[in-house]
C-alpha cells in the first residue's frame, strides 16, 4: 500500500469512528464546532500512531480534518461545491454520479458518494431545515433552502438508478439590467424598451426552457416597477430577489402526509387580488392558475408578469390556452383566446445557446385585433451572422414599431427609434 492509498485509508477509519459517535449522539449536530473538531484530532492521532507510526504532513492532517469536519456539518462530497460561487448548479445523479454547471455549460466532477446511503444521509440532513422529508411513498419533492436555493430530490422507486439530487443555487448578489448588457443577454436599447414596457404598465410573459434565464429576467424587470406601487409576487418556491420597497412574496405550501393543507398557485392568485396589488408577479405558470392570471391582467391589474415554459411567442399563447382550459370546463376556447389576446401585451423569449450563453431570443407583441388567431409581431429578433468559420447572433430591432407605444405616458426609457409619429409595418 503506498502512501497515498494509507492516507485514504486514514480519513476512512476517522470518519467511520467520528460517525459512530454520531449516530450515537455523543458527537450531535447542535455541538460546538471546536469541541468536535478536538475530538477529530484525538481519533487522528490514535489512528496515524497506528497506521503511520505517528508521523503525517500538517497539510494532509489539515485536509483530513476539514473534509471530517464537512461531513459533519456540511454536505459531504458536495459540500466545496455549494460554497463554490463559480458552480450555478449541481446535479447529482446517483450516488457516483455528479455533474455541475459552470458559466451555462455542464461539467463532470471527481466527486462521488461512498453509497446510496451516505448519499441519503445528506439528502436527509438538506431537508431538515424545511421539516420536509422524501420516502418511498412522497418519491420527489421541492424545496427550498435557508439561503435561498432551490432543492429538487427523486428517489426510488421512480428513480430505480439510486437518488438524483439537483440544486440550483441561488444567487447572492442582485442581478442588474446592466449585468445583462455585459453578457450580451440583450443589447442597451432593448433593455431600455424593455425597462419602459414595464414602467408604462403591459402586461409581459416570459418564455423559455429549462435553465434559459426566465426567473433571471424577470426578477430585472420587476425592479422597474416604482416603490410607489404595491407588488404582490407569487411562487412555488421563493426565487424572486429584488429590493422594490413595497413587495410582499407569497409562496405555496405542500399538501402533509394526509394529502391536506395544501395551497397552490391558484390559491394565491385568488387571494392576491384581495390585497390591494398594483402588480402581481407569478414565477411560474404551468397549470389551472393560468385563467386566473388572465382574469387578474383583465379586471384592471395591468403590468402583470409571468413566465411559462415554451419555446416561441406562439407556442406560448397556445400552452396557456391549454393551461387556461384547465382551469374551468364552462369557459369556450373561444373565450379564453379573446381572454389572452386581451390580457398578453408583450412576450419575449429567451433561450440557452449551444455555447452556454442565454440571450433573448425574440421581442414580440400580441396584436389587439378582432380575429380568432393569434396576431405577433416582432419589435426585436436574434439575427445570425455568419463571420467567417464563426457564427454570431445579435439583437437587432426589426423596424416594426408596436401599437401600444402611441399610449406610453412615460417615455423616458424609450428608444429614439419608437418615438417617431410614423409607424412601419414591416
Amino acid at each position: 500500500m503506498d502512501k497515498m492509498e494509507k492516507i485514504q485509508q486514514i480519513k476512512e477509519d476517522v470518519r467511520n469512528k467520528v460517525m459512530a459517535r454520531v449516530k450515537k449522539s455523543s458527537l450531535n449536530y447542535g455541538a460546538d464546532e471546536s469541541q468536535v473538531r478536538r475530538q477529530i484530532e484525538a481519533v487522528l492521532d490514535t489512528v496515524v500512531q497506528q497506521k503511520m507510526e505517528g508521523h503525517i504532513d500538517d497539510a494532509v492532517r489539515r485536509f483530513i480534518i476539514e473534509e471530517i469536519i464537512n461531513e459533519i456539518f456540511g454536505l459531504g462530497p458536495i459540500d466545496r461545491l455549494v460554497n463554490d460561487p463559480g458552480v450555478w448548479e449541481i446535479m447529482v445523479n446517483g450516488p457516483k454520479e455528479v455533474y455541475v454547471e459552470r458559466e451555462g455549460k455542464l461539467q463532470k466532477t471527481d466527486i462521488a458518494f461512498e453509497d446510496e446511503g451516505q448519499l441519503h444521509f445528506y439528502i436527509e440532513r438538506i431537508l431538515s431545515p424545511s421539516g420536509r422529508r422524501v420516502t418511498e411513498f412522497e418519491p420527489y419533492i421541492d424545496a427550498r433552502l435557508p439561503d435561498g436555493s432551490r432543492l429538487n430530490v427523486v428517489r426510488a422507486p421512480i428513480a430505480p438508478g439510486g437518488p438524483v439530487l439537483t440544486i440550483r443555487k441561488a444567487r447572492h448578489k442582485v442581478l442588474e439590467i446592466q449585468d445583462l448588457i455585459n453578457k450580451h443577454t440583450m443589447d442597451e436599447k432593448t433593455a431600455h424598451f424593455l425597462k419602459a414596457c414595464v414602467r408604462n404598465h403591459l402586461n409581459i410573459v416570459i418564455v423559455g426552457g429549462p435553465g434559459s434565464g426566465k426567473t433571471t429576467i424577470l426578477n430585472i424587470l420587476a425592479s422597474f416597477i416604482p416603490d410607489s406601487e404595491r407588488m404582490i409576487t407569487i411562487e412555488d418556491t421563493l426565487e424572486l430577489r429584488m429590493d422594490n420597497k413595497h413587495r410582499v412574496a407569497l409562496e405555496t405550501r405542500p399538501s402533509n402526509i394526509e394529502g391536506k393543507g395544501g395551497i397552490n398557485i391558484r390559491d394565491l392568485v385568488r387571494n392576491a387580488l384581495h390585497m390591494r396589488p398594483d402588480r402581481v408577479i407569478i414565477g411560474e405558470v404551468r397549470g389551472e392558475e393560468a385563467l386566473d392570471m388572465l382574469q387578474c391582467m383583465n379586471i384592471g391589474r395591468v403590468g402583470s408578469m409571468t413566465t411559462l415554459h415554451a419555446n416561441s411567442a406562439l407556442d406560448a399563447l397556445l400552452r396557456l390556452e391549454t393551461m387556461a382550459m384547465m382551469g374551468s370546463a364552462n369557459v369556450s376556447p373561444e373565450l379564453i383566446k379573446r381572454q389572452i389576446i386581451s390580457a398578453i401585451d408583450l412576450v419575449v423569449v429567451v433561450d440557452r445557446l449551444l455555447d452556454g450563453t442565454r440571450r433573448v431570443v425574440s421581442v414580440t407583441e400580441v396584436l389587439k385585433t378582432n380575429a380568432m388567431e393569434y396576431a405577433l409581431k416582432d419589435i426585436y429578433a436574434l439575427i445570425r451572422k455568419d463571420e467567417g468559420t464563426a457564427v454570431a447572433f445579435e439583437l437587432k430591432a426589426t423596424g416594426y414599431k408596436p401599437v401600444f407605444v402611441e399610449k406610453f405616458r412615460e417615455t423616458d426609457h424609450l428608444p429614439e427609434e419608437f418615438r417617431v409619429s410614423s409607424r412601419s409595418t414591416a
